[in-house]
């Protein structure tokens, strides 16, 4: 491995953290440069720095290696979790060290727990960082710069491929620039859409501006301390549903639906079917089940709220309109279990992705239909074509891999003291990237009182989530030897 070219093209990724820190000041300046402006500026400068220099010394534009590839992915996330935290470190209030790691971690994997007890105290322009932190984290800081590396020599391919799994590109014919950059379009323009959306709602341009970058990165962030609820407007929360399963969608069938068959090739996905399905039938099941135990009155405000919850935990985002954690046990569980599966992949939803469930499904199927049948040989496909047996062991091996990391997670929050409960589902919601759990941490706590040890174990699971487990173990794996 090339260690100059690794730190040059991780320096390339922290200008692209460098960039926005800047425009957070700029957002400062013009609320009356509040307390944020300096750390701001100051943080953008150091981090500008470090990203720039290792592009005076090293010009080698060679074609990267696997190893490379692996080592820039993870490398430049984990700095710009470190340098993210700077801004609110030196702001201070309740950013303890830990407490502003944490923040910033959570932000750009775009899981959207929070330590903040009172959310409305920030200037304004560090509340902008912190929803530019996860506008970065979901689209994915690799696929923003990537955008600067030239074709020709297949870089970009390689790093965005580490950085997004290849079953997120199994459904269409492109290469990895022009996948790259269908993806990123399409993310710019949902964001242009939610923002003159939410405006249009009634809310004012800051909140617009900021919510619908949340709610397109599906982290969860908000300016208020009681998230979505603070508006109490069933337009505003409608949007923003709509938003969140948007953005959960697969990003290049998205961007294709005004091409010749790209509507028709959206609305044909079983994993679009799938997801979108699972979405109503939950919110159907959670609506009788709430109704049914008198929980909010009449069956308009059980279907509202039902509605929102599902869709802000399905996607990985986290958005509360109401208490999850008072629900009666079963409406419980179905939001746990909206928060292990989740969106489509190729979208900036967290979790174990809806397709991976279809294909661990459909090969179950297979294994019972050849038991059966013993001389006839089945298939798997999904979005009509055929999946190999090595991404079938793949997906397999990926899905016990995450469970097991659930499990070690949970042993480690109980070893730290946290409940049962929250231990576990604390462990779901981290390397699912949703955000809250159930009790303390659920939607209208926050992770504060959590042990100092939780909060790391809590961090290194949101970033092992966010990169879908491989790059992480192979990292790890790597420096092992």
């Amino acid at each position: 491995m090339r260690i100059g070219v690794t730190v040059k093209y991780i320096g390339t990724s922290l200008l692209c953290v460098a960039a926005f820190m800047f425009i957070s000041a700029g957002v400062s300046a013009i609320y009356g440069m509040d307390e944020s402006f300096w750390p701001l500026i100051v943080s953008g400068t150091l981090a500008g720095l470090l990203g720039a220099f290792p592009s005076i010394f090293v010009r080698d534009k060679a074609r990267l290696n696997r190893e490379e590839g692996f080592f820039i992915v993870v490398g430049s996330w984990t700095l710009a979790s470190i340098l993210g935290m700077i801004p609110y470190l030196m702001y201070g209030g309740e950013f303890t060290f830990t407490n502003a790691l944490f923040e910033s971690v959570s932000g750009f994997t775009t899981t959207g727990a929070s330590i903040l007890n009172d959310i409305e105290a920030l200037p304004r322009g560090l509340l902008f960082w912190r929803m530019s932190t996860a506008w970065i984290g979901g689209v994915g800081i690799i696929a923003l710069f990537s955008l600067l590396l030239p074709a020709s020599q297949g870089n970009d391919n390689r790093l965005t491929g580490v950085e997004m799994s290849q079953i997120a590109r199994s459904s269409v014919h492109l290469s990895g620039a022009s996948f790259t950059r269908i993806t990123v379009a399409t993310y710019i323009v949902l964001t242009v859409v939610a923002v003159l959306s939410l405006k249009l709602s009634g809310l004012g341009w800051f909140d617009a501006v900021t919510h619908a970058m949340s709610a397109c990165s599906t982290c969860g962030f908000s300016t208020r301390n009681a998230s979505i609820a603070a508006f109490n407007s069933p337009v505003v929360e409608s949007i923003i549903i709509v938003v969140m399963l948007l953005a959960s969608t697969r990003f290049v069938l998205l961007g294709r639906i005004f091409t010749k068959d790209g509507l028709k090739q959206l609305l044909h996905s079983d994993v679009t079917q799938a997801f979108y399905l699972a979405f109503l039938i939950s919110t159907v099941i959670i609506t009788i089940t709430l109704y049914a135990n008198g929980s909010y009155g009449n069956l308009w405000n059980c279907l509202r709220h039902s509605a929102f919850q599902a869709a802000s935990l399905c996607t990985t985002t986290g958005y509360a309109t109401t208490d999850t954690a008072v629900w009666p046990p079963f409406a419980t569980c179905m939001v746990v279990a909206l928060s292990l599966v989740c969106g489509c992949s190729g979208s900036t939803s967290g979790g174990i992705k809806m397709d991976r469930l279809l294909i661990a499904i459909r090969s179950l199927k297979q294994q019972i239909f050849e038991l059966r049948s013993p001389n006839r040989v089945a298939s798997v496909q999904l979005e009509h074509r055929l999946i190999s047996d090595k991404s079938d062991r793949t997906v397999l091996v990926f899905i016990i891999c995450y469970v097991m990391i659930i499990a070690l997670g949970a042993l480690v929050n109980t070893m730290c003291g946290m409940e049962m409960r929250e231990a576990w589902t604390g462990a779901v919601a981290c390397i699912g990237n949703v955000g809250p759990g159930l009790g303390s941490i659920g939607s209208c706590g926050n992770f504060a009182n959590v042990p100092m040890l939780a909060k790391y174990n809590a961090m290194a699971l949101m970033i092992i989530g966010r990169l879908e487990l491989f790059p992480v173990l192979y990292f790890i794996g790597k420096k092992s030897r």
